[in-house]
C-alpha cells in the first residue's frame, strides 16, 4: 500500500507540472487580456509568495522566470502566475495585507489631496478636496450567490480602514493706494475621526489620514448595517483689512484696520452596508454499529462546511481574493489642475463563490457525503478578469450537510463548523444536536410458491432490537427486489409475484435519511433459491459431496498410517 501511495504521489506531481506546463504553452490564446489589470508585481511591495490572492490580476508568464523558482512553494507560485486559484477556506493573508498596505498611503502635503478614483471629494471655500474613503472592512466576505443576491458579510467582531486627505487655499494678499489684504494661515486639522453604526456612535480616533477603528456589530439590533465614517476638515485663517478712511485732496490721511479670524469646517464621510455572520448551526448525528459516525448539520444561510479529526465537509463554496479596482488610480488635486497615477495601494477583498465540482468530502477512503439540501439558485458571473470554474446552470445551495465518517474514536464532540468569513467557526456544543439511535434491520425473504414462469415471495422486515415491523412505505427508504424498487406496508410485510429468475431471487433493505426520523436502520438481505432450477441441483451436490468427502478423507489417513491395505474402499470390490 505505501508503495502504492508513493507511485500515486509521483504521477500526482507529474500531473500538476504537465498542467502548470500547458497553462503556459497556451496562456496567450486561452486568456485574452481585457480591461489594464494590475498584478502583485505592480505595487512596489514584492509580494510574489501572494500571487494567489490576486485573482484580478494580469497573468502573464515569463518562461525564464518561472524556470528559475525553487523551493518547496515554487508550483504553487507557478500556477498562481499562470491562472486563478480557489481557496477551500476564507485566507487570512487577506487582512494582513490590507493592514499592511494600507500604510503606505502616501505623505500629506498642504497644497496637495491624494484620493482613490472613486472617492467623491468635497469642495468649501477654503477647504478642497476633502474625502474619506472606507479602505477595507475586515474580516469579511462577498458571496456571490446568484446575479443578483450578492450579501458583503462581515465578522461580529472586526475592524475598518479608511484614508482621508484635503488641501487648502489661502487667498492671496492684495494692495493699492488706499486698500491692503493680507492672509495668513493660522491652523489646520482633522477633528476626531468617528465610526457609526447605523448611524450610532460606535468608535473614535483621532484624527489621522490612516484610520483604523474598530467594531462589534453584536451591539447593535438586527443583521443589516451601515457602517458610516465621519470626520470634519478645520481651516482656520486670519485676514488683515486695511483701508483709508480720510481721503483728502488725493492724499490718505487717516487709515483704519481690521483683523477678521476665519475658520471653516467641512464635514466628510463615507459608508458601507454589511451584513454580521454568525454561524449558528444545528443538527443531529448516529453512531452506527460498526463504530461510523452520521452527522447531519444546516444552516439556513450560506455557509461553509464542517470537519473532524481526519476528515472534512466542504459545501459548494470556494474562495477568491482579487483587489478592488476602485483603488487602481490615485488622483492628486492640487491648484494647479488634476493628474491621475497608479495607485501604489491596492485593497483586496475576499469573494465566495459556488464550484463547479460541487460539495465535497475528504478524504474519499473514509469520508462521504450522503445528502445535500439548499434553496436552488441562478449561477452568477464573476468579474471578467476572474477566471474561475463557474457553473453555468441553477445549482443548489448546500444548507443543509449529511455525511458518514469512518471514525470510531471521534465523537460529536470533536465537530467543528466553518463559516464563509475568516475566523467565524463554532465547536459543537452536543447538547445543540439530537442523538439519533442506529438499530439493525433484520430482512427475511420466503418463495410462497413458484410456477414455470413466476415465483411469488414475502418479505418481512423488522427491527432487530426491537422487533417492530418497518413499513418502508412511512419512511425514506426502499427493498430492491430483483432488481426492482418495492415498499413494505405497515405490517413490515411485503408480498408480490415476480418473474420466476433463472437461479435465486435476494431482496435488499436500503434505508436513507435516518436524521429525519427518530430511529434510523441499517440494511440487511436476504435471498432464497427456487427449487427445480440449477441451483437446486448444486445445492443438494454440495450437500451431499461435504460428507462423502470427509469419509474419504478419514479412510485415506487410516490407510497411510496403519498400513492396512483399505485404500481406495472400493479395492475389495
Amino acid at each position: 500500500m505505501q508503495l502504492l501511495i508513493r507511485t500515486l504521489g509521483v504521477g500526482a506531481a507529474v500531473m500538476f507540472a504537465v498542467a502548470v506546463s500547458a497553462l503556459v504553452a497556451t496562456q496567450s490564446v486561452t486568456r485574452p487580456l481585457g480591461a489594464p489589470q494590475v498584478g502583485p508585481n505592480e505595487t512596489g511591495h514584492h509580494h510574489d509568495s501572494d500571487r494567489s490572492l490576486w485573482s484580478r490580476d494580469r497573468d502573464s508568464v515569463d518562461r525564464p522566470t518561472l524556470r528559475n523558482w525553487t523551493g518547496d512553494d515554487a508550483p504553487k507560485r507557478s500556477l498562481a502566475a499562470t491562472t486563478d486559484v480557489p481557496f477551500n477556506r476564507p485566507p487570512g493573508a487577506v487582512g494582513e495585507w490590507n493592514r499592511d498596505v494600507v500604510s503606505d498611503f502616501p505623505s500629506f502635503r498642504t497644497d496637495t489631496s491624494v484620493y482613490p478614483s472613486v472617492a467623491t471629494p468635497v469642495d468649501g471655500t477654503y477647504v478642497r478636496d476633502a474625502y474619506v474613503e472606507i479602505f477595507a472592512v475586515q474580516p469579511s466576505t462577498i458571496v456571490r450567490a446568484t446575479p443578483d443576491i450578492q450579501p458583503h458579510y462581515a465578522a461580529p467582531n472586526g475592524e475598518l480602514f479608511a484614508t482621508l486627505d484635503y488641501r487648502f487655499v489661502v487667498p492671496e494678499d492684495s494692495s493699492t493706494p488706499y486698500n491692503n489684504e493680507t492672509w495668513q494661515l493660522q491652523a489646520h486639522n482633522v477633528s476626531r475621526i468617528h465610526l457609526l453604526v447605523d448611524g450610532e456612535p460606535e468608535a473614535e480616533r483621532p484624527g489621522t489620514r490612516v484610520a483604523t477603528l474598530e467594531y462589534d456589530l453584536a451591539e447593535h439590533p438586527g443583521t443589516d448595517h451601515t457602517l458610516t465614517i465621519e470626520t470634519n476638515v478645520t481651516v482656520s485663517l486670519q485676514r488683515h483689512h486695511e483701508w483709508c478712511s480720510n481721503l483728502t485732496a488725493g492724499n490718505c490721511t487717516e487709515w483704519s484696520s481690521e483683523t477678521t479670524n476665519i475658520t471653516e469646517s467641512v464635514t466628510v464621510s463615507d459608508s458601507i452596508d454589511v451584513t454580521e455572520y454568525t454561524l449558528d448551526v444545528s443538527g443531529s448525528y448516529a453512531r452506527f454499529p460498526d463504530g461510523d459516525l452520521g452527522i447531519f448539520v444546516y444552516k439556513d444561510d450560506p455557509w461553509l462546511g464542517y470537519e473532524l479529526p481526519g476528515g472534512r465537509i466542504n459545501g459548494i463554496w470556494r474562495f477568491y481574493s482579487a483587489r478592488d479596482p476602485g483603488w487602481d488610480q490615485l488622483v492628486t488635486a492640487t491648484a494647479d489642475g488634476k493628474s491621475v497615477d497608479h495607485s501604489p495601494i491596492h485593497p483586496l477583498q475576499l469573494s465566495a463563490y459556488p464550484i463547479k465540482t460541487g460539495p465535497t468530502a475528504s478524504p474519499v477512503e473514509t469520508v462521504s457525503i450522503r445528502d445535500v439540501y439548499g434553496w436552488e439558485y441562478q449561477p452568477p458571473s464573476l468579474p471578467g478578469t476572474v477566471h474561475l470554474d463557474v457553473l453555468e446552470q441553477p445549482y443548489r445551495g448546500s444548507f443543509r450537510l449529511a455525511a458518514h465518517f469512518q471514525t470510531p474514536n471521534q465523537t460529536i464532540s470533536d465537530l467543528t463548523a466553518y463559516g464563509l468569513v475568516h475566523g467565524v467557526k463554532t465547536d459543537t456544543d452536543p447538547e445543540a444536536y439530537e442523538e439519533i439511535p442506529i438499530h439493525r434491520s433484520n430482512l427475511t425473504l420466503d418463495v410462497l410458491n413458484t410456477t414455470s414462469e413466476t415465483a411469488t415471495v414475502r418479505i418481512t422486515l423488522t427491527d432487530a432490537q426491537t422487533g417492530d415491523p418497518i413499513a418502508t412505505e412511512e419512511r425514506d427508504g426502499y427493498v430492491m427486489l430483483a432488481g426492482e424498487r418495492v415498499q413494505t406496508g405497515s405490517d413490515g410485510t411485503l408480498t408480490k409475484t415476480i418473474d420466476r429468475p433463472a437461479g435465486a431471487i435476494s431482496a435488499r433493505y436500503e434505508p436513507k435519511h435516518w436524521w429525519l426520523h427518530s430511529i434510523g436502520y441499517v440494511g440487511d438481505s436476504d435471498a432464497s433459491s427456487v427449487q427445480g432450477t440449477v441451483l437446486t441441483i448444486v445445492r443438494w451436490i454440495y450437500r451431499a459431496g461435504v460428507p462423502v468427502s470427509l469419509f474419504l478423507l478419514a479412510v485415506f489417513f487410516i490407510d497411510r498410517i496403519t498400513g492396512m491395505p483399505i485404500w481406495p474402499p472400493w479395492r475389495g470390490l
